[in-house]
């Protein structure tokens, strides 16, 4: 299973440089473009435009930590990015004066602002809703849809939905429903029952029997938004597919999923000429008891089925992530289950993934910079995992990141309206907004690679021109070397900030750095480890817990070690080959303190890296270290977090292939 994408061209460039954003004056006698350079940051600049910086000629090996760019190696295509007009947004708005509409509409989706091309939408209530409603609520069940109408939606959304569109006629809507009417429900009702994310004490699920009637109302929904002057560019199967929170919900399995889209939705869809773009799961990335399935084994299961596999265009997934600690807390927790991503991916590569729902939840966060860190965490990073497309939720919510009907749910908004229904543009939005403008429809993703920690994306748009976004959402600033070709600047990247770099194509004739001693890579590749023993492992009659089972592209096992601290596990490349990156996926003691070793022949080690407790705190751990020379890979534990022992699901392994 391949976990990532694989990266393209590197050479090594190492070592930290003295901070400073410093913009490198080039030679006269050069052609490189400048670079335009737009900064968010935290507390100093809301999509600030700074000075220019240059490029100078690449002569000789670099020392600092560097960004490389390969515009040549070009991946997805992009849709774009947009917002959800879910009712509660629309009424906020509604309430608004003409004035602060006109302002909210331009922010949103004009060129001079955010400029968004996409829009999310229910069918039907959500809990961003002001009332609860389907588009055939009946006391009796309608299973021939006499009583269907959009009527609710005509109070705010479609006229929200219509004032957007005159600012973009090319805005693409996509929907997706939370509930059916109750009466096609096992449950009779529409909400939820438990509140408990993938605990289905009472069945949430459709009735069989009223299969064709959903598909039905399908159907229904796109022939009546179009003759609204609406058209639906994508319908999701089901918001959530797996989860049972307290508001509009409706579960389905794999099975069930593959049932009613390969036998109902597509055909009637087929039938009645429609062709809107079919999503599934809209879940989170997770794959964790708390998330039924788990987005890999759901997602994977109905490709599988033929039938429904010929009408599913793409995956929607939302950005939350949680566990039982974080839920006590009241903390959000930020999804770094990107690897869910390219496992699919790698499986299905013509399966497009879209990422549809995203905001900070447990509360408004007003003016708080919290949110803008996880925007641009997670936007950079699902777009170097092949997603072509990031929606976001809510566009205008009140002081209270409201409304909401039937639940107390509050989460932030790009926007937000103070007590007195001032509006107050938050730190996100500038976020949105400058990755927005750059990241229109047409545009694709170009590899980069990356030798510091640091969040990075790399688009090329229609005209050519290269947008690099270079997100820092630690304490403290970062210098990178940003090189394209035969060509470098120096940028300083501030705490807690988005950097955004847009340039002209360059003419870029590469050449080598004048140390000859100092290899130079073309390009990386990810493999996994041939073989894996380790000082010990858990004995158990059922599981297999042996070092094998952390290298058998498999979830459902894993290494597990004695509950000890010293124990370690050592990987073998199968040949003497440049490496500079693990990649590991942990059960248990990611957070422990531990140490990385290399060795050519197996017996003398030299330590190329050490982590320290706590260091990381979720089980998706990448080490980078000097590009070295190894056959063997040694994971040296030192002090365990907790009682229990090392445990490993899957390695990966980053290799260099040298220039010849």
């Amino acid at each position: 299973m391949k976990w990532l994408n694989s990266f393209l061209v590197a050479t090594l460039l190492l070592q930290s440089v003295s901070l400073g954003v410093v913009g490198v004056q080039a030679d006269e006698k050069t052609a490189f473009s400048e670079i335009e350079v737009h900064v968010t940051q935290k507390g100093v600049y809301n999509d600030q435009k700074m000075d220019s910086l240059t490029f100078r000629p690449l002569t000789e090996a670099l020392s600092g930590q560097t960004v490389r760019i390969y515009p040549d190696n070009t991946r997805q295509e992009f849709l774009g990015l947009g917002g959800a007009m879910t009712e509660s947004s629309a009424y906020n708005i509604a309430g608004l004066t003409e004035e602060q509409q006109n302002a909210i509409y331009q922010a949103y989706f004009s060129e001079e602002g955010a400029h968004y091309s996409l829009l999310r939408s229910s069918i039907g209530s959500a809990d961003f809703s002001i009332k609860s409603y389907s588009y055939d609520d009946t006391e009796s069940p309608d299973p021939n849809l006499e009583h269907f109408s959009i009527a609710d939606d005509h109070d705010f959304v479609i006229p929200a939905i219509k004032r957007a569109q005159s600012y973009r006629s090319d805005l693409k809507l996509i929907a997706a429903p939370w509930a059916p009417p109750a009466w096609m429900k096992k449950s009779g009702v529409r909400r939820g029952q438990t509140g408990t994310a993938a605990v289905n004490l009472i069945d949430n699920s459709l009735k069989p029997e009223y299969y064709d009637s959903y598909a039905h109302y399908f159907v229904k929904y796109l022939q009546a938004y179009a003759k609204e002057g609406i058209p639906v560019y994508s319908i999701s199967l089901q918001n959530e597919a797996q989860n049972n929170p307290k508001w509009e919900a409706t579960t389905w399995n794999s099975a069930q999923a593959a049932d009613f889209i390969g036998n109902y939705l597509g055909p009637a869809l087929e039938k009645n000429n429609l062709d809107p773009k079919v999503l599934v799961w809209d879940w989170d990335k997770g794959n964790d008891s708390m998330h039924g399935e788990g987005f890999i084994k759901y997602n994977l299961s109905l490709l599988q089925n033929d039938k429904a596999r010929k009408y599913i265009d793409g995956i929607a997934f939302h950005w939350y992530a949680g566990d039982i600690w974080h839920e006590i807390a009241g903390k959000p927790m930020w999804s770094r289950d990107f690897y869910s991503l390219d496992a699919v991916k790698a499986k299905y590569p013509d399966i497009d993934l879209y990422a549809t729902e995203a905001c900070q939840e447990k509360g408004a966060w007003f003016n708080s910079f919290d949110p803008a860190d996880r925007y641009i965490y997670d936007i950079l990073n699902d777009f170097e995992h092949g997603t072509k497309s990031w929606i976001d939720w809510n566009l205008v919510l009140d002081h209270s990141g409201g409304p909401t009907q039937g639940v107390s749910n509050p989460v932030h908004a790009p926007i937000l309206l103070d007590e007195h229904k001032n509006i107050v543009f938050q730190p996100s939005y500038y976020i949105l907004k400058r990755l927005s403008q750059e990241i229109q429809p047409g545009s694709v993703s170009i590899e980069s690679y990356s030798d510091t920690a640091i969040e990075k994306t790399a688009v090329k748009q229609a005209d050519g021109s290269r947008v690099v976004f270079l997100g820092n959402v630690s304490d403290l600033a970062k210098t990178v070397n940003l090189v394209e070709g035969n060509a470098f600047t120096q940028v300083r990247l501030e705490p807690h900030s988005l950097t955004s770099l847009k340039y002209k194509p360059l003419d870029t004739t590469p050449q080598e750095p004048s140390d000859p001693t100092r290899p130079v890579f073309e390009k990386t590749s990810k493999m996994k480890p041939v073989a894996a023993t380790a000082s010990s492992y858990e004995r158990n009659p059922i599981k297999n817990y042996e070092a094998s089972s952390a290298i058998d592209e498999s979830l459902d096992t894993r290494w597990a070690s004695d509950w000890k601290d010293e124990e370690s596990i050592l990987f073998d490349l199968g040949e003497s080959q440049y490496v500079n990156r693990l990649e590991f996926l942990f059960e248990n003691n990611y957070n422990a303190k531990y140490s990385i070793w290399v060795s050519e022949d197996g017996q003398d080690f030299r330590q190329v890296s050490s982590i320290s407790k706590n260091q990381f705190q979720t089980p998706n751990v990448n080490i980078d270290f000097p590009a070295t020379k190894a056959r063997y890979i040694k994971l040296q534990g030192e002090e365990r977090a907790n009682r229990y022992g090392y445990s490993i699901y899957n390695v990966l392994v980053t290799t260099l292939i040298e220039r010849k």
